[in-house]
């Protein structure tokens, strides 16, 4: 199943947009320092989705060459439109993390973003050490999701729209587990013990937070936080859609466009209270764990 993470796991859209928000102008130093990028370096990125991080890093160091990979064909499409969208420059090929179509020695650096913890850990960083240079450098990015702030004060979903939506996802609901979604997520202090015993040295951990979804704070755009508000929207959305997808039948088409008609009133009234000064001060954010290796 060439799209199956697109089709029943995210979908591409709500990728890019949580990544975009995630990894903003603001605090690309922080990033840039976590993955390791540096100008001129050769870069690929494992499990790129739609290619938003690709597309960061060549914006910040347009000197680098990087390439991204990922295999959902789906996400690979979206990320190769995006780029001649944005006028970027980057490489994007299907292929999988745990058999890389990459030549030995290949890259200065390695890092993926929310992946190792749904494939198997051994593999994947034997791949990305064949790939590898000398002195090349690995890192790991998992966002520790019990580490972070939820939506705080965001209307939340509930009565008939919560029934629906519960509905939906009724028969659906151990498929994430069925299809070992999430089965490889370890404890954070494990991740550096699994690069030592991959042959890596130099390790290094940093951890570190960022807001990606404020927008009644001051220092968030209009733009923005409409840009932060739909992302949730297509979120929930999304999800609906997955839903559907396993179980068709799940609900009726009255049913399907009642919940989806409930859904957008609940984000748009959210947006009409932000245009009419109505502050809720919900927000939320996401604490990155970052472990880093160098290959001998």
């Amino acid at each position: 199943m060439e799209n199956f993470w697109s089709d029943y796991i995210q979908t591409t859209e709500e990728l890019y947009l949580s990544r975009d928000l995630r990894f903003t102008d603001a605090n690309k130093d922080l990033w840039l320092s976590a993955i390791g990028a540096k100008s001129g370096g050769k870069i690929l990125e494992i499990g790129c989705a739609g290619g938003a991080f690709c597309h960061k890093i060549k914006k910040y160091i347009p000197d680098t060459d990087i390439t991204g990979i990922d295999l959902d064909t789906a996400h690979i499409e979206f990320a190769k439109k995006k780029s001649i969208e944005l006028g970027i420059n980057c490489n994007f090929t299907r292929g999988d993390a745990l058999d890389l179509p990459f030549e030995n020695e290949t890259f200065d650096l390695c890092y993926s973003h929310t992946v190792a913890e749904h494939i198997p850990h051994k593999p994947f960083y034997k791949e990305q050490k064949r790939v590898l240079k000398k002195g090349g450098r690995i890192t790991v990015l998992s966002v520790r999701t019990r580490l972070g702030l939820k939506d705080g004060n965001f209307p939340q979903m509930c009565g008939e729209e919560l029934s629906l939506f519960e509905k939906a996802w009724g028969r659906a609901k151990n498929f994430d587990a069925e299809h070992d979604i999430g089965k490889y997520e370890i404890d954070e202090h494990e991740y550096p013990k699994e690069l030592e015993k991959a042959g890596f040295g130099n390790i290094s951990v940093k951890m570190f937070t960022v807001m990606d979804y404020a927008p009644d704070s001051a220092d968030v755009s209009d733009e923005t936080a409409m840009k932060q508000i739909n992302s949730r929207r297509i979120g929930v959305l999304s999800s609906v859609q997955k839903a559907l997808k396993i179980a068709p039948d799940a609900l009726s088409d009255a049913e399907k466009g009642r919940l989806l008609k409930l859904i957008n009133n609940r984000f748009d009234e959210r947006i009409e209270k932000y245009k009419n000064g109505q502050k809720l001060w919900d927000f939320s954010s996401s604490t990155v764990l970052a472990v880093s290796g160098i290959k001998p």
